[in-house]
């Protein structure tokens, strides 16, 4: 135990700046896959042919796995590409953003085109939280990159299971998993309860505000 205790000060500036990479890496997805998404979403609505292309599209994506797409990403397509004069070269990092990234534009794609059919419907509610939902998105792809660690990417999770590979006793390494566990349990469980609660407070504040406008044209 002792020795466990005299690894963390060594461990844990790695691991928060794990964490920040995990965090930057959802961010970067996330903004990288609002634009095909949204445009999927608005597809959904431009007549049959448009509409069956983009349910099309979104039957294959939501059956890729986000670690396979990071794996062909590396693999396949290696290399750099030239955009002007930016050279983007394709490193663990950049797979494991674009593959976060596949994953955000499903998801950004379904929220949207719920909204705007809520929208549309006169459920104004429902199209507002259209923006929390982004932040569940965001938690859950800061949670998915914890796979760049399977392509390099040093992010939390490699971090920690570097450090456990230094740790000599079995004991050690279970003392190691749990706090990891319990960590990113409370981190998240904190963050699911502040997104409900916000969620809650949004119904609760358009269901008093609706609720005269629904009895004054129901008398009409």
């Amino acid at each position: 135990m002792p020795e466990f205790l005299n690894l963390l000060p060594r461990l844990l500036p790695d691991f928060w700046a794990g964490l920040a990479l995990n965090v930057q890496m959802a961010f970067c997805a996330l903004l990288i896959g609002v634009v095909p998404g949204a445009a999927l979403a608005l597809l959904r609505f431009k007549g049959a042919v448009l509409s069956s292309f983009a349910k099309s599209v979104m039957a294959v994506l939501h059956v890729v796995p986000t670690i396979v797409l990071m794996f062909f990403f590396i693999n396949v397509v290696s290399g750099s590409v030239s955009v002007g004069r930016i050279q983007i070269v394709m490193t663990p990092w950049l797979a494991a953003v674009l593959s976060l990234a596949v994953y955000a534009s499903t998801s950004v794609s379904d929220m949207l085109f719920e909204a705007i059919r809520q929208l549309r419907s006169g459920s104004h509610v429902a199209a507002m939280l259209f923006v929390l939902n982004l932040f569940r998105v965001f938690l859950a792809l800061v949670l998915a990159s914890g796979f760049g660690a399977a392509i390099g990417v040093v992010e939390s999770t490699a971090v920690t299971m570097r450090a456990l590979e230094n740790l000599p006793k079995l004991s050690q390494k279970l003392w190691l998993i749990g706090m990891a566990l319990v960590f990113f349990t409370l981190i998240f469980q904190f963050a699911h309860v502040l997104l409900g609660q916000v969620h809650r407070k949004i119904n609760a504040r358009y269901s008093l505000y609706q609720e005269p406008l629904s009895a004054k044209f129901g008398a009409v």
